[in-house]
């Protein structure tokens, strides 16, 4: 039986974006045709990652999928900021699950949180490593190539300089986890602090704070200069790319990883759960929809803002899938918008969120889906999904979102953070109803996670000289006969 090792930097039931979706679904494919396969993952909190209390290790079994789970007291165990992305004591304990597990084959699907020191630790045993590119974290320390002024960028500039505004500042702790982490291991200081009057206490908070930033800065701005030459060098050791946009293949070779190893595998999702849900419940409104993370690189007050922009007769409402609580203070500015006095503020419904497997029947009672992002978005997988139930779509202009969304064929684009933009969009397909309808009639069905597996498994076979002694599909009888 062939052995594939899949590592992501977060998976379920504690993490559950697109990323660990399609790793799951690529998981199920995989031993569905054969395969043994282990899950290694990370699993950092979304707020407050830098408590390093608990197991260093767990397992579980996700939905029929192995999964072993490098924790926090690991990840921190330690801790430089160059660990952010080459991580020794990781590759150390990679290196045993390695020989515990005795893969064919390693599949990095992120390496975010496990850091590009895996990948090393595998190469040192001459195992065969592929990459399935799911953003620019090898290229963007922060992922998403967007500045913290909303502009977008293509990667490093020389020596990382562009770097240093905009990804070392986020190596440091908030004030306020700092102040927690004061009173949690320095007693005898917390005390001293809380007999100041309210004003000087806080005066010298601010003080130690500053203070412990001063001493930090020399080894970030260090850590974030190194990481490009370091990451594209561990990139150019990979057997494989799969990249699922022209876009990340363009942006990719511009920041030095090599041409040739980059393959083009576009992403597929799982159908099945989601065709019998192509006919729409029936209303006599324009169903808007989000489905996501409530984030500020997701656009959702870009959404809000274009939505009370409709004339307050729009027959039309905006129903919002997502935490609020995920990320408090963006929530809570969502809400203010939403509340916001105006015409249509009674049409915005927070709906929280849903399992996965219940995604068909939400989007069957969305009549076109927005995904107003602020960034390349790779292959946003929501996109494919609601194409899926014939569910339209209108996104930025960008990306891998226009790559998927063809303006007036299948969906409707507007330009980045263009709210004016956004509402004439939606006010069109209020105002013509035979817009709607003429879209959900030009789309193509959605590629599937097995037709993805097929082209998967081709690259396997080539970077792992495996042969095939069936004369099926492609993957259908493997065998491995030594790495490359």
């Amino acid at each position: 039986m062939k052995r594939v090792l899949l590592a992501v930097h977060k998976f379920f039931p504690s993490h559950r974006a697109g990323t660990e979706v399609l790793t799951l679904k690529v998981a199920q494919e995989l031993q569905r045709r054969g395969y043994e396969v282990l899950v290694v993952a990370a699993n950092p909190p979304d707020r407050d990652a830098r408590h390093a209390a608990g197991p260093e290790t767990s397992d579980h079994v996700f939905e029929g999928v192995q999964v072993h789970v490098v924790e926090e007291a690991l990840r921190l165990k330690g801790y430089t900021f160059r660990h952010e992305y080459w991580h020794p004591e990781i590759a150390s304990h990679f290196e045993k699950v390695l020989d515990q597990f005795s893969p064919d084959l390693v599949h990095v699907f992120h390496a975010q949180n496990l850091s590009a020191a895996i990948i090393d630790a595998a190469r040192r045993r001459d195992l065969p490593v592929v990459l399935s590119a799911m953003d620019f974290w090898f290229v963007c320390p922060v992922v998403q190539l967007k500045r913290p002024d909303g502009a977008i960028c293509r990667g490093p500039s020389p020596g990382a300089t562009n770097c240093l505004t905009c990804y070392t500042p986020q190596l440091f702790p908030p004030a306020s986890e700092f102040g927690e982490a004061v009173a949690r291991k320095y007693r005898s200081i917390d005390a001293l602090l809380g007999r100041m009057p309210g004003g000087l206490r806080n005066l010298a908070m601010r003080a130690l704070y500053g203070t412990y930033i001063a001493g930090k800065i020399p080894a970030a701005v260090a850590a974030t200069v190194r990481r490009p030459g370091v990451l594209v060098e561990v990139a150019n050791r990979l057997q494989a790319i799969m990249v699922p946009t022209r876009i990340m293949r363009e942006i990719f070779v511009e920041n030095g990883i090599r041409a040739d190893l980059i393959e083009h595998v576009p992403f597929g999702i799982d159908t099945v759960p989601l065709v019998p849900h192509q006919t729409k419940s029936e209303s006599d409104q324009l169903r808007i929809g989000f489905i996501g993370t409530f984030f500020e690189h997701k656009g959702v007050d870009l959404l809000i803002e274009a939505f009370q922009k409709l004339p307050g007769g729009a027959n039309a409402m905006l129903t919002l899938y997502g935490d609020p609580a995920q990320f408090p203070e963006y929530g809570q500015k969502l809400r203010a918008l939403a509340n916001r006095p105006g015409s249509n503020s009674s049409k915005i419904k927070f709906a929280g969120t849903f399992p996965n497997d219940r995604l068909g029947e939400v989007l069957s009672g969305i009549d076109v889906l927005v995904v107003p992002s602020r960034w390349y978005e790779n292959t946003p997988l929501v996109i494919q999904s609601a194409l899926a139930t014939k569910t339209p779509v209108i996104a930025t202009d960008l990306g891998g979102m226009s790559e998927l969304v063809k303006h007036e064929v299948n969906g409707l684009l507007f330009p980045l953070n263009d709210a004016d933009a956004l509402a004439q969009r939606l006010a069109m397909l209020v105002d013509q109803p035979g817009l709607l309808r003429s879209l959900r009639e030009n789309i193509r069905p959605e590629r599937t996670i097995g037709e993805m597996v097929n082209d998967i498994e081709s690259v396997y076979q080539r970077v792992g000289n495996w042969r095939n002694d069936s004369s099926g599909a492609a993957g259908s009888c493997l065998h491995f006969t030594g790495a490359s």
